[in-house]
């Protein structure tokens, strides 16, 4: 890992490292995007999500999708 710039404290993050350990090629969807795709409101995505008809994941205050769960 690399240090930062003075040489202490909190080492800098490798995005480019990191970004081949994780595979980039789940593309997410929030409520909205989602629900203008599918041409429908987004309440009902989001009770499609509280019923359990729809998988989705909570980062922070916002809900995710994956593509390959809507397929």
């Amino acid at each position: 890992m690399k240090e930062n710039k003075k040489g202490v404290g909190k080492p800098l993050i490798d995005l480019k490292e990191r970004a081949e350990k994780i595979s980039l090629e789940d593309d997410f969807y929030s409520i909205d995007e989602l629900a203008k795709l599918l041409k429908v409101h987004s309440n009902t995505i989001r009770n499609n999500i509280k019923k359990g008809k729809i998988k989705a994941t909570k980062y922070g205050e916002q809900w995710r999708i994956r593509k390959k769960d809507i397929q």
